[in-house]
């Protein structure tokens, strides 16, 4: 007994020092993958950060060229363009060079489309917003999402039945969609007040259509009725905005003097055949469509 109580002590160190060992490679371990997840932290944040230097960059390649180059030096050179073949020519010398000839390059020409579509989805994007948020505010209601570029009521929500002769609640309504309109859209067209808030460079709209949509039977005579019923609410709403806001109709898609330049506000109806389509004036929709100049 004295003997195994005499081993049981000589391995009681052992096993302290095999405990102390373990505490120590698990520390250790912890602080290496606390020091990785730093560096991936910083890495990751460097690449999010020049990747998004790079793609909303003007210029994307010499974005990515000038955080290569860390020496530019400024010389004075005569160069040479021919734009019209899109070719630069520098004398050799300025390059490293020893002789006296030139070295050219081509270029391409800056992607002015691409950048003009995404500054009007942009612009579009932003008119949207602020048009539904006006609207909402002010207790409009909207039928449907603004996001794809319309405002949208339903057409018993403006006019009395069966006519195109606007309810109180929707001569209500026409002054409040105007009130938003005659705010928003003079930076984005011709013809009105200049306004020292609006950017430089700002997209154009090419079109307010007012447009009103119905379902018809095409060929009853109930069913054209329809169709001239739809076309004389988009007139009617139409005139109801120019008539509380009168610089809707003052603007334009174009400099006033160019000869395509046609009004901003303009109208149309939709009719689309339907068998057994609702009865006269049932269903209609008017929107306030916005397309953009690309």
């Amino acid at each position: 007994m004295a003997s195994l109580a005499r081993a049981r002590r000589r391995r009681t160190p052992d096993l302290e020092e095999g405990e102390s060992y373990y505490v120590s490679m698990t520390d250790m371990m912890v602080g290496v993958i606390f020091i990785f997840i730093i560096m991936l932290s910083y890495f990751a944040l460097q690449y999010r950060q020049s990747t998004k230097a790079l793609t909303q960059a003007r210029h994307p390649e010499t974005a990515a060229l000038l955080q290569t180059a860390t020496a530019l030096t400024p010389h004075e050179a005569t160069v040479e363009v021919d734009d019209k073949a899109r070719v630069l020519c520098v004398p050799e010398d300025l390059i490293g060079g020893t002789g006296s000839d030139r070295r050219c390059f081509s270029y391409a020409p800056p992607a002015k489309t691409a950048a003009t579509t995404v500054a009007a989805d942009d612009a579009q994007r932003m008119l949207m917003g602020f048009l539904d948020a006006d609207l909402r505010d002010a207790g409009a209601p909207l039928a449907g999402d603004t996001s794809g570029g319309a405002l949208s009521f339903s057409a018993d929500a403006l006019f009395e039945r069966g006519t195109a002769n606007l309810s109180a609640g929707g001569r209500k309504i026409a002054g409040e969609v105007a009130a938003s309109l005659a705010r928003r859209l003079p930076c984005l067209a011709y013809g009105g007040a200049s306004s020292t808030a609006c950017p430089e460079g700002e997209a154009r709209l090419a079109l307010v259509n007012v447009l009103s949509q119905t379902n018809l039977d095409a060929f009853t005579a109930e069913g054209q009725q329809a169709a001239a019923l739809a076309l004389a609410r988009s007139a009617a709403f139409h005139q109801a905005l120019t008539g509380a806001q009168p610089v809707l109709a003052a603007l334009r898609n174009g400099p006033p003097d160019q000869a395509a330049s046609q009004p901003l506000l303009r109208v149309a109806s939709v009719g689309q055949s339907q068998e057994g389509a609702s009865r006269l004036g049932e269903g209609q929709t008017v929107s306030i469509q916005f397309q953009m100049a690309r």
